[in-house]
Formats: C-alpha cells, structure tokens, sequence
C-alpha cells in the first residue's frame, strides 16, 4: 500500500539526516538498495534526492547490489545509474576503494550455487588488505572494510551462504547486509568485527513485530572498531495484541485506546487467545479498529498457548527460505531467482502490462541463453 512505501522512503530520509547531522565521512549501501531489480519512478527518484544531499555535504557513498538489485535477464541494474551520474560509487570485486586511511572491498552478492568464486576471490582479497596494512598512507595505518551481501551459516543456516572461518582476513570491519535483523559479532580467529545493521523497516514477508529498526555508525579511528546502533524513531510502529475470545469486545478498548496514542496509525497483529473461535465474531468485533489502524490481521491461539498458525523454525529472511522453495519446486536456480526476485515483485504491484512484458522478455531471453 502507498502509505507503507512512503514509511520507507521517510525512515530512509531520517537515516540520512542522522548521518548528516553525526558527520558522517562516508556511506555504506550494503545492497538491497531496492526491492525488487525494476523498482517504480518514486523509489529512483527519492533515493536519488538523498544521494544528492550527500553530495552536495561531501558525503561519499559506496554501495554493492544485493539479489534484490540484480536483474536475471542481463539488463543493468538500476543502482548502477547512480554511479555513472556520480552520486554514489559502485565497489568492485577487489578494486578497494581509497577513502583518506580506508581501503573499501566490496562484493556483490552471490549465489550459494556459484560461492566457490568469491572464495577464491577471498585470497585476493586478503593478500591486498595485508599489502594495504604494511604500506600504509602518508604514515597513518589503514583500515580495511569490507563490503558484502551474504548470509553467515553462523547466525542462520537457512538464509547462509558463508562461514565466519570463510572471510578473508587482515579486514578491520566487515559491513553485511542481507539478513533483517541487527547482528554484531567478534571471531577469535578474524581480525574485526562483523557487523548486519538490519533493515530500515519490517518487509510484507516478515510478518508484523514489535522490533525496533534502525542503522550502524561506525568509528574506526581508534585501535578498536566501535558501533553505535541508532534507532529510527519515524518508523510507523506494528504492535502485537494477545486478546481473549471470551472477552473481546472488553479487551478491544484497551487496544484502541493504544493504538490512538501514536502520531501514525499502526499495523496491528492481534492474537485471539480461545477454544471454538467463530470467526465471523471476531471479524465483526475487529471493525472498530479500522479508524485507529492502518491494517491489522489476527490469529487464533490455543489456550494452551500452541497455535498450528506458528512457524517456529522461520529463518531471519524469510524471501531466502521462500526462494529456496520455489527452487526446490522449479529445479531451476535461474527460474527461482526470476520468480521470487522479480515476478512477484512487479505481480505483487498489481501492474499487469509490466509482469506481462517481464514474461516475454524473460521467455525470449530462455530461448536464446539457454537458461534452464
């Protein structure tokens, strides 16, 4: 919905300013920049405004594509435009980028079928880090960052792509993204800290939690890498209810009179908590929530506490798991990627004349390249 949209593009907003404001020396995208590899005029236009006040307080900004960002059929992907414009720089597999006394690695994500390549390209990677370390620059030790978009099997083996004991070596602070929530830690046997700031907001596919969201500010200047999370406080806030069945009309009050104390009207999951739930009453009781929520959806709970409604192994990117399932449906990683990545995106729209001639093109492209 349009209202959800513009929650991301205003938390954005407010990360940018924040960025601002704490003197930021760079920005990094760690992909995903987009959510889907055709995304629609507003979202280009507004992330380009933001670029743009980056720019003009001398902000740069570096970023990587994640698989939301990369196009299946051969076709550029969108965030590239920003480089060429000079908006933003575009890392490449270990071309580090020199920003005063840091070196920037980068790579964008791959595939678990094709991992073997950025393993080898690893090596590189660590070789150029220890070179960087040992030369230093105008007498000043470097840092090295590196940029990547990968799942860790450490912190999710459905979502995982990587080992911790995977990554190069001889990086002061490896800058993640891809998993939604905020993940810090420390190996013994990796010179720096591996940090997943988490996304701006909550995707439809996550579901509605009551999380708080924000981003990294990260200091290396001293010996020790120091995070500073900072929460985003203009998100519109989803609230979970549990609410008894046999006394719902009582209990509702309670949870209207919450949800009309926030400045935005929140997305609401209530928990209807009861034996024998005729959802027709529920449904009809539900209405007086619709002046003081945004949406909201409901689920029965068993009084014994179980529901059958309750995924309890879901991993911490749910768009990965779904992808893994359409692959294992499909056989075909190429055809997952199009389905999940693209197709339900622009489906999910509700643009007919675009998913059609996504359809086409992906077909033709079938026949040509042998994509199977």
């Amino acid at each position: 919905m349009q209202e959800r949209e513009e929650d991301i593009y205003e938390v954005f907003e407010e990360a940018i300013d924040k960025s601002i404001s704490e003197h930021a020396e760079l920005v990094i995208l760690a992909g995903d920049i987009f959510h889907t590899p055709r995304p629609n005029g507003s979202s280009i236009i507004k992330l380009a405004n933001q670029l743009k006040k980056l720019k003009e307080k001398s902000i740069p900004v570096y970023f990587i594509l994640g698989e939301h960002d990369i196009n299946r059929i051969q076709d550029i992907p969108i965030p590239y435009v920003f480089h060429n414009l000079g908006l933003a720089t575009r890392l490449k597999e270990n071309q580090p980028r020199q920003h005063n006394n840091v070196a920037i690695f980068g790579f964008n994500k791959e595939r678990k079928s094709n991992i073997e390549s950025i393993l080898q390209q690893f090596k590189i990677t660590e070789k150029i880090a220890k070179q960087k370390k040992e030369n230093g620059s105008g007498g000043r030790n470097i840092k090295n960052i590196l940029v990547l978009h990968q799942g860790l099997t450490d912190f999710n083996n459905f979502a995982g792509e990587l080992n911790s004991t995977d990554l190069p070596r001889g990086i002061d602070y490896y800058a993640m993204g891809h998993y939604h929530d905020h993940i810090e830690k420390r190996f013994d046997y990796l010179d720096g800290l591996i940090s997943y700031p988490g996304s701006i907001d909550l995707t439809p596919s996550e579901g509605i939690k009551q999380v708080e969201k924000g981003f990294l500010l990260t200091d290396i200047s001293s010996q020790e890498v120091k995070t500073n999370w900072v929460k985003l406080d203009k998100r519109r806030l989803q609230l979970v209810f549990k609410v008894n069945y046999k006394s719902i009309a009582e209990e509702l009050y309670d949870v209207i009179n919450e949800t009309k104390s926030h400045d935005k009207k929140p997305v609401v999951m209530l928990k209807i908590l009861g034996k024998q739930i005729d959802s027709k009453v529920v449904a009809s009781q539900l209405l007086k929530l619709n002046d003081s929520c945004l949406h909201y959806i409901w689920k029965p709970i068993e009084e014994q506490g179980s529901s059958p409604l309750v995924y309890n192994g879901k991993p911490v990117d749910i768009d990965s798991e779904l992808e893994r399932l359409v692959k294992e449906a499909l056989k075909s990683d190429y055809l997952a990627s199009l389905v999940v990545n693209e197709l339900l995106p622009l489906a999910g729209r509700g643009d007919a004349s675009a998913t059609l001639d996504f359809l086409w093109k992906t077909y033709n492209n079938t026949k040509k390249y042998g994509h199977y």
